[in-house]
């Protein structure tokens, strides 16, 4: 092993932020998922301190009249504490069924730079094992870094991922790969609303008058709050941690312990610990 000292948590943020650009540059280049990133060390934590941060999730962008509609919206297709568990056939299950199976558990945040990093080369494969059902994945998607962005992009794709596991969550996979392939560089504007529609249509998802709504009234913005607080200060679904921040994945109960960035980007390291830890 190396002598060299672990990054600061400062210095992890910056490397993540690093190679977060380097994969937006690739993907404005046509070069696509072909090559990932050089070699950077991020050490496991997450990409964020949690303390401090809570209080960035309350986003009050609905109009006056829709805060009170709204405070105890709950979303149709998700678990109590705000997950949202794809089966087979990409189809929404209960945690039973997840139980029953090999159960993955991503908690996320869609401006998290990190989250992107494993999203982009693990997704595929991912997909394939729920698809098939050799697998089912839990999504928690959670909101702390509005902070990193200077119009709450973070919060407003929670919401619209929300919408859409609500009325089409046979669409939510592909969604919220779509989210993150168009996610914005930190502490810049990320995609309007209207913007956010054409990437959840370009990924399948029909933007009728419910989805409209739901994305226009941040219907989902207590219920957003609600979940990344409580997120944030319990161990995880299936694991006895509590997430000190995103991305934090776990197989069938235990965490994905990822130390170096090659964890991350190298589909074939998630496969291994996924085949490790299989049932």
């Amino acid at each position: 092993m190396s002598n060299t000292p672990r990054p600061t948590r400062s210095e992890q943020r910056e490397q993540a932020r690093a190679v977060a650009r380097e994969l937006r540059d690739k993907r404005a280049k046509g070069d696509q998922r072909k090559k990932l990133l050089k070699t950077v060390a991020i050490a496991v934590g997450g990409v964020a301190v949690v303390a401090g941060i809570i209080g960035g999730v309350i986003f009050a962008m609905s109009a006056p009249n829709d805060k009170a509609e709204n405070a105890n919206k709950v979303p149709a297709n998700v678990t109590d504490r705000g997950g949202v568990i794809i089966g087979k056939g990409l189809k929404v299950v209960d945690e039973a069924k997840a139980n029953a199976t090999n159960h993955i558990v991503i908690y996320q945040d869609y401006q998290c730079p990190i989250c992107q990093i494993f999203e982009s080369p693990n997704s595929s494969q991912i997909k394939t094992w729920v698809k098939s059902g050799l697998a089912a994945v839990e999504f928690h998607p959670i909101s702390f870094l509005d902070g990193s962005s200077l119009n709450s992009y973070s919060s407003r794709a929670n919401n619209a991922a929300l919408c859409v596991a609500n009325s089409q969550p046979e669409k939510f996979f592909d969604a919220n790969s779509a989210l993150y392939a168009n996610q914005p560089q930190e502490n810049t504007a990320g995609p309007s609303d209207s913007e956010i529609k054409t990437t959840l249509s370009d990924s399948g998802v029909e933007i009728n008058a419910e989805m409209n709504t739901c994305i226009d009234q941040k219907r989902y913005a207590k219920f957003i709050e609600n979940r990344t607080t409580e997120a944030l200060s319990k161990p995880a679904v299936t694991g006895t941690e509590v997430p000190g921040g995103t991305p934090h994945i776990l197989v069938n109960g235990t965490l994905y312990d990822f130390k170096e960035t090659e964890d991350l980007t190298n589909p074939a390291r998630f496969a291994q610990f996924f085949e490790n830890n299989k049932k």
